[in-house]
C-alpha cells in the first residue's frame, strides 16, 4: 500500500507540472502533439463488473478511444487511449466486453494459443481460483472476432518468459502463436504482446522477421511516439485501480517509472562496482 502511494503521489506531481508546461507552451503559440497511452488488463472479475465500467466511462471522458488494427492518426493537441486484454481469460471478457461495446470501445485480445481452453497453466490453484484462469477456445475465438470491436493478437504459445528459453524455444513460441491464430482466423495476425513483459532484443529481432508490425511491452510510455516504432509500450490497469489511480494511467502520468527504474539500476551498478562508495559515508 506505501509503495502504490508514493507512486500516486509523484505521478500526480509528474502531471501537474506537464500539465503546467503545456499550458505555457500552448499561451506561446506552441502546438501541442497528440498523445496515446494503450491500457492492459487482465483480469475483471464478476464482482468487479461495475468497477471497470465506471473506468470505461472515464477512458470516454478524458481520451478518444481508438483501434489498434486501423492506421493511427494522432491529431495534434488529441489524446488517445486504446484498451487492451492479456491472456484471454473467458470470465473477464465475459465481463469486459459488454462494456466496451457500450461505449463503442474496440479492445485488442492477446492470446496464448497452446492454452486455449484450458486453465492458465502459469497461474497455480489458488491464483486460478482468484483470477478465473481459463483461456477462451479457438471457436470462442472465432465468434468473438465477428465484433466490429474486437480484434486478436499473438501472446506466443504457453506464456513462458522469453528470456529464459533456449534461441530455438524462444522462436518458435513466437511463429507458431502467429500461425496458430491466423489458422483459427483465416488472416494476417500482426500483432505481439510479450508474456510478462519480458523479452530481449534477439526476440523483437524475430518478431520481425516472422512478420508482425508492431509488438507491445509493459514500459509505461507514450505509444505511438514515433513514426518507426516497432515496439509500443503500454501501462497496467486493474478494476480495483483508485479513480484517480486510473485517470493519471490513462494521462500517462506513470512515465517517469521507467526511467526512475533506470536510474535505480545505474546507480545499483555503480555501488556494485565500487563497494568503497558506501565506506566513504
Amino acid at each position: 500500500m506505501t509503495k502504490r502511494l508514493i507512486k500516486l503521489w509523484i505521478s500526480l506531481l509528474f502531471w501537474a507540472v506537464e500539465h503546467a508546461t503545456k499550458f505555457m507552451l500552448s499561451a506561446f503559440g506552441r502546438k501541442r502533439y497528440g498523445t496515446c497511452v494503450v491500457l492492459y488488463y487482465h483480469v475483471v472479475k464478476d464482482e468487479q463488473h461495475r468497477r471497470f465500467a465506471r473506468q470505461m466511462d472515464d477512458l470516454v471522458r478524458f481520451a478518444k478511444p481508438i483501434s489498434l488494427e486501423k492506421s493511427l492518426n494522432l491529431e495534434p493537441g488529441g489524446h488517445y487511449a486504446a484498451v487492451t486484454f492479456d491472456d484471454g481469460f473467458r470470465e473477464s471478457l465475459h465481463n469486459a466486453l459488454p462494456e466496451l461495446e457500450k461505449r463503442d470501445i474496440p479492445v485488442m485480445v492477446f492470446i496464448p494459443t497452446g492454452c486455449l481452453g484450458l486453465p492458465a497453466p502459469w497461474l497455480g490453484n489458488e491464483q486460478q481460483d482468484t483470477n478465473g484462469g481459463v483461456v477462451i477456445s479457438a471457436s470462442e475465438i472465432r465468434d468473438l472476432s465477428r465484433k466490429d470491436l474486437v480484434s486478436f493478437g499473438s501472446h506466443c504459445v504457453t506464456h513462458r518468459s522469453l528470456p529464459t528459453l533456449t534461441d530455438q524455444e524462444a522462436k518458435e513460441e513466437i511463429s507458431r502463436s502467429k500461425s496458430d491464430l491466423e489458422d483459427i482466423l483465416g488472416r494476417k495476425i500482426c500483432t505481439l504482446s510479450f508474456p510478462h513483459g519480458s523479452f530481449e532484443q534477439r526476440d523483437v529481432d524475430w518478431a520481425k522477421q516472422t512478420g508482425y508490425g508492431r509488438v507491445f511491452s509493459i514500459h509505461p510510455v507514450w505509444a505511438f511516439a514515433h513514426s518507426d516504432e516497432f515496439v509500443t509500450g503500454r501501462v497496467r490497469v486493474d478494476p480495483t485501480d483508485w479513480p484517480v489511480e486510473f485517470r493519471l494511467k490513462m494521462c500517462g502520468a506513470y512515465r517517469w517509472i521507467p526511467f526512475a527504474s533506470h536510474v535505480k539500476e545505474r546507480i545499483q551498478g555503480l555501488l556494485k562496482r565500487n563497494p568503497c562508495i558506501l565506506r566513504n559515508f
